[in-house]
């Protein structure tokens, strides 16, 4: 766990203290998200040594605009392509575990591409000779996410806190490659232009250039929509022009929903909208036929269990998060029933969903599964909790005192359906870190991580003073400690995961100010259950005990003891209620508070951060 630093506490700032930017709203002391004031300082000071002398953005001045804030890539040398056997090893790591349900490409054909690019490498060739740029990025790109994911499970590549950047490691040198090539390609687009665009987004958020990623998977949208992915082809055209290819077909509607989930889960990261909209869109699913069973003129027969159920079923769940996205999170005003009404729908949806999944994705314990089935068994567990929190957490925080009772109910229930999610949620992160799985390799379950982590440390501050069950409380708590310490250790300083951890230590802090008990001293304390008083300024007050005089002899942290994690801080005051301002959309700004920009974040501002 990162070592918290505390300043020295100046006199409390007035209201007319400078504001900060935040995420795209102006925020004061009195905000909602005042907490992360803390967090962006620390953040900051750990990341730009130059931020004290006022220039604060110097690094990411000196970078292009599509890559700044993100690690630079080192100076690519020359790259080997490897040995036929070597590749298919890298192949098969990249379908069966790296991308669990983004399956846009057919694996055979990428084989026999491979192969193509193996022989050109051997023979000295181009690399791209016989089957052009596109399909060579693809090849490459492909290796590049493999040998990242294998360079992660060995402590590799900068990828770690204390990782040396000396040699630019061999995945980044690949994907250099593979960029250098989409970059210099001519011609009208086509599908593998699209489907290489796509392949480098999932890399660049594998090795945590967000930023890059973000402007690279909006190039990729540009060309699916030049190519009208999104429309469904028109079945009444006259077929004796050319002749369908099956296989194009289906990569076609793979590489379309494979975008289109993507969209809706980078949307919701960076804060930002969405590209795609579901009135423009008629595109079908894909068939749920195996790779394997694919061939130019339609589907063999087969009775196994079908990998692209995983990427239907995605999309599927992609397409309830969107409406909980427009509906829930509506930034128009609308009373609370509306936004609980429509939690509760789509909730049901989302019910529906899990229901209809196949066994091996759905009812069979991924355990029993075989690698590429677990994987995706476990992305799709992952995603359902994270659409169950996104559809209830706002309710967490609605004050339903002066509603009707169905309303109150329906509030209670949205409750426990979000505080379930998050367990389930902490519950396997713990038991990959537990087993040994590569937590760290995969971004989405920091992210998802991260989600849970906040909506258990704000179900604790707010249930403070309901008296809920201590031992039930004591256990989420605890594995959120765990899973606190998992997401620190496991991400690299410069990445947005990182960042997740700082911002969760700050809201920890105050849900551990705000679930603290008086320790039990016999004729002095009978208040055991009461939580640390604070001041009108934040700060804990003094105690006074019924019938006693003040204790000198004892301090604040002495007197109160933690529900969880290490003893009380009192060295930095805590925030009064902060959660009481709490909006709906404060939950989205949140959510993408690791890629908050702060134009007027100054040396000034700085220095009067240090007084919140």
């Amino acid at each position: 766990m990162a070592t918290r630093h505390h300043d020295s506490i100046p006199e409390a700032p007035s209201r007319g203290s400078p504001g900060l930017e935040v995420a795209g709203q102006f925020s004061d002391t009195t905000s909602g998200l005042s907490f992360l004031h803390r967090a962006w300082r620390r953040i900051n000071n750990g990341e730009n040594s130059q931020i004290m002398s006022g220039q604060l953005g110097s690094i990411e001045d000196n970078q292009l605009l599509a890559r700044a804030g993100d690690k630079p890539f080192q100076k690519p040398g020359p790259i080997q392509i490897p040995p036929l056997y070597r590749g298919r090893e890298l192949l098969g790591l990249y379908f069966d575990v790296c991308i669990a349900t983004y399956r846009l490409l057919h694996r055979p054909t990428v084989e026999s591409w491979f192969d193509t690019v193996s022989n050109n490498f051997t023979s000295s060739q181009p690399l791209f000779t016989g089957i052009g740029h596109a399909r060579t990025s693809i090849v490459l790109s492909v290796l590049a996410v493999a040998c990242i994911h294998e360079e992660r499970a060995r402590g590799e590549s900068g990828l770690s806190p204390g990782a040396g950047d000396a040699f630019p490691a061999q995945s980044d040198k690949i994907f250099c490659e593979a960029l250098h090539l989409t970059e210099i390609e001519t011609g009208l687009p086509k599908l593998e232009s699209a489907q290489a665009r796509l392949i480098q987004v999932l890399y660049l958020l594998m090795s945590s250039r967000f930023n890059q990623a973000w402007y690279a998977f909006g190039h990729a949208l540009q060309v699916l929509s030049a190519l009208g992915l999104h429309r469904r082809e028109d079945r009444k055209r006259p077929s004796t022009a050319h002749r369908r290819d099956y296989i194009d077909e289906q990569c076609k509607k793979r590489t379309f929903w494979v975008a289109y989930t993507l969209d809706k889960y980078l949307g919701v990261i960076f804060g930002r909208p969405r590209h795609y909209h579901d009135d423009d869109i008629d595109q079908d699913f894909p068939d749920a036929v195996n790779d394997e069973d694919m061939t130019s003129t339609g589907p063999k027969g087969s009775e196994n269990d079908c990998h692209i159920e995983s990427l239907i079923s995605h999309a599927k769940l992609a397409q309830i998060a969107e409406r909980i996205s427009r509906e829930v999170y509506t930034i128009k005003s609308i009373p609370d029933e509306e936004r609980l009404a429509a939690a509760h729908r789509l909730g049901a949806e989302l019910r529906q969903w899990r229901a209809s999944l196949p066994p091996f994705l759905g009812a069979i314990n991924p355990s029993s599964l075989i690698p590429s089935f677990r994987r995706q068994a476990m992305a799709l567990r992952m995603s359902y909790s994270h659409t169950v929190m996104l559809a209830h957490r706002p309710f967490l925080l609605k004050n339903t005192a002066r509603h009707s009772e169905e309303l109150r109910r329906l509030a209670r229930e949205s409750i426990t359906e979000c505080i379930k999610a998050a367990q389930s949620v902490l519950e396997a992160v713990d038991r990959m870190a537990h087993e040994g799985r590569l937590f760290h390799a995969f971004w989405w379950t920091h992210y998802v991580c991260f989600c849970a982590l906040v909506v258990v440390y704000v179900w604790a501050i707010q249930e403070s003073n309901n008296n809920p069950t201590m031992a039930e409380r004591r256990k989420i708590l605890d594995r959120a400690e765990r899973c606190l310490n998992h997401l620190a250790q496991a991400t690299a300083t410069n990445s947005p995961s990182r960042k997740y951890s700082i911002i969760l230590q700050e809201l920890r802090t105050e849900a551990k100010r705000k679930t603290a008990r008086a320790i039990q001293e016999p004729g002095q304390i009978s208040t055991s259950m009461t939580p640390i008083a604070m001041g009108s300024d934040g700060m804990q007050g003094p105690l006074h005990v019924s019938g006693e005089q003040p204790m000198q002899d004892m301090t604040v942290a002495q007197l109160w003891q933690p529900l969880f994690g290490s003893p009380v801080d009192t060295s930095t005051p805590g925030l009064q209620n902060f959660l009481d301002d709490w909006q709906t959309t404060d939950w989205l700004d949140l959510d993408s508070s690791a890629f908050a920009s702060l134009p007027n974040y100054n040396e000034q501002s700085l220095t009067w951060m240090g007084e919140v």
